[in-house]
């Protein structure tokens, strides 16, 4: 992973590259992408984003953040909208920060609902489907992302290292890594409410989630998708159509 200093960390801009496969080989640089929304980015930004010749960007926000703060259109690439954050039926799941200030019984309550959300983020994703069809045909380089670029965009990370064969270690410490991003607003966050907090740890959590991530959902999430089926690539064969062979022609595509 590296860390381009011509975007401003709260841009939450990651190219992918340089991560360590179990087999010894790194991801190449220049062909997969994360961020936050493209609307937060300066026109400096903006003009670093075209240069890096990306091909098509999928925004996994729902349909209201989208149209409410739309992406900037850029000459020659694909713009993809498709909720990363959907219920069962379909529905999109509105992951705003209310209820994020409860304590109590309703503060407990308001986590184990939002653990529960992340921990089926990788099932039944048509997003993600979308996303894996595209790093899978090679239609590249490719960028994703939400608003922060920490929550459904950290998640969807989580999916395409672990199918580049990068251990669950280093996985999540990419996962974590948005909190080095958005450390001053997390830090803002947790001391104006410091006082709240030490009567109420669940509070402390909650704003953690909202302004940033937590190790506990990173390792549920890798749990949740290393543990679904009998093996990984199992979970990979049923989500999105991958067999084993596939794997291996998208790792020898993107590992060097």
């Amino acid at each position: 992973m590296s860390i381009n200093p011509h975007f401003r960390d709260h841009i939450n801009f990651r190219d992918l590259g340089g991560y360590l496969s179990s087999d010894g080989r790194k991801i190449k640089h220049g062909l997969l992408y994360r961020s936050g929304g493209l609307y937060l980015m300066n026109p400096e930004e903006l003009e670093t984003l075209k240069s890096l010749n990306i091909k098509s960007v999928l925004d996994l926000r729902t349909s209201e953040e989208s149209s409410a703060q739309p992406d900037p259109l850029l000459p020659g690439v694909e713009m993809i909208r498709h909720s990363g954050l959907t219920f069962a039926n379909g529905d999109e799941i509105d992951f705003s920060p209310v209820g994020m200030s409860k304590i109590g019984e309703d503060g407990y309550n308001q986590l184990a609902l939002l653990k529960e959300y992340y921990t089926h983020i990788p099932f039944n994703n048509e997003a993600f489907r979308i996303f894996m069809s595209r790093v899978a045909n090679n239609q590249v380089p490719l960028l994703f992302h939400c608003h922060t670029g920490k929550d459904r965009t950290g998640v969807l990370s989580i999916v395409l290292l672990l199918a580049l064969g990068v251990a669950g270690e280093i996985v999540l410490k990419d996962f974590l890594l948005s909190n080095e991003f958005h450390k001053q607003t997390i830090e803002d966050a947790l001391s104006k409410d410091k006082d709240r907090i030490n009567d109420h740890p669940e509070l402390g959590e909650l704003i953690q989630m909202r302004t940033g991530v937590t190790e506990t959902i990173g390792r549920m999430v890798i749990e949740s998708i290393s543990n679904s089926y009998d093996t990984l690539d199992n979970y990979y064969q049923i989500e999105y159509g991958l067999s084993p062979l596939d794997l291996q022609m998208i790792r020898d595509k993107y590992l060097e």
